[in-house]
């Protein structure tokens, strides 16, 4: 896991990040380092004979005089003060730019609390590498950062402790996230979801922390009438599953309640109304959304933000088989209203249905 801290010390990384702007309507560059102050002719002079643009998600390196390396990350058109998601766009095109290395202090212009954050989550989420099914291709792989620091006087101390560790938190849970988009069906199904997120909750404390975990299989489904799921759910040989995890802050009264719904529909085939085989592998990230508030939930819960929170996961294959749920077939959904299945692709409302009104 990438480590992140926030300092304004002396630089003892191999590799420095600034920024590059675009300063005129001419194209003209500005080079934007924040809190730290650089030399800037002799490299602006650098950056136009490598043809720079200063343009978003460009990313140029050239040799540096204290560090290895100057990476120069575009910012696009120059502000005053910019947008946190531009900063955190620009940290993240130059931390996988520089994927291979093991450190890099990053040194753009953020002029508050927030956008320094913005900065430290931008480089942590660059630094990702999702490699686990790679063989003889593994090792060409370039590492990701393994140490990133955001060059800041803007906050110090345990402000700045405070504030690296919440882009921490945010990149791990996302990283969660990726991690199960980018696996494929033959190893997430809906029951090795479960697990996977039961031991993610485990690791992150648990019941100590607030966190719950309920899980009901294929036979509570259908006991206790979600019918949208297991009709989704019956043509394939890998059965469904109803995720539920819950947070209640610890020793704070919530300050609101929210419930978070999530399609996992772990493959996609369209069921009877099969999909095109062109592009139909990117159908294993329809568990996207049951991911992405599974992780939220308990990145809410690391966080100790005082919120409760109810994450509903419907999870399922929707596989072709002589089981599978056919067009015309009525099922009835949890709650006991009717539905007429038309199109057996259009799947995700039916799982979503039964999470909802439970």
């Amino acid at each position: 896991m990438t480590t992140i801290k926030i300092s304004d010390g002396i630089i003892k990384d191999d590799i420095l990040v600034v920024g590059l702007s675009i300063k005129t309507a001419k194209g003209s560059l500005q080079i934007e380092s924040g809190d730290l102050a650089l030399e800037t002719k002799a490299l602006l002079a650098s950056l136009n004979d490598l043809g720079a643009t200063g343009k978003s998600d460009e990313v140029i390196l050239i040799p540096g005089t204290n560090t290895r390396l100057i990476a120069f990350t575009g910012l696009g058109k120059a502000e005053s003060v910019y947008n946190d998601e531009v900063l955190r766009r620009a940290a993240g095109a130059a931390a996988r730019a520089v994927a291979g290395n093991s450190s890099a202090t990053f040194a753009l212009p953020a002029k508050s609390a927030a956008a320094v954050k913005a900065v430290a989550e931008g480089a942590a989420l660059g630094a990702y590498l999702f490699d686990q099914f790679r063989g003889s291709t593994k090792s060409a792989q370039k590492s990701p950062l393994k140490s990133i620091t955001v060059y800041s006087s803007l906050v110090n101390g345990a402000q700045a402790k405070a504030l690296a560790e919440h882009a921490g938190v945010i990149a791990k849970y996302t990283t969660t996230v990726r991690d199960l988009v980018n696996t494929p069906p033959s190893h997430l199904t809906p029951d090795s979801f479960c697990k996977i997120m039961s031991e993610v909750v485990k690791e992150a404390g648990g019941a100590a922390l607030g966190l719950k975990v309920t899980i009901f299989n294929e036979s509570q489904l259908k006991s206790k009438g979600y019918g949208g799921i297991t009709a989704v759910g019956q043509g394939s040989a890998n059965p469904p599953r109803l995720l539920h995890i819950s947070y209640q802050p610890k020793g704070v009264k919530a300050k609101k309640k929210y419930a978070f719904v999530g399609k996992g529909i772990t493959f996609d085939t369209g069921g009877l109304a099969l999909k095109p085989a062109l592009g139909m592998e990117a159908m294993k990230s329809d568990m996207a959304g049951a991911a992405a508030i599974s992780a939220a939930a308990v990145a809410i819960a690391v966080l100790k933000i005082p919120v409760a929170i109810d994450a509903w996961a419907p999870l399922a294959e929707n596989m072709v088989s002589d089981n599978a749920t056919r067009p015309s077939d009525i099922i009835t959904m949890y709650g006991g209203k009717t539905v007429e299945v038309l199109n057996p692709d259009a799947e995700g409302r039916l799982v979503l249905g039964d999470a909802l009104v439970k």
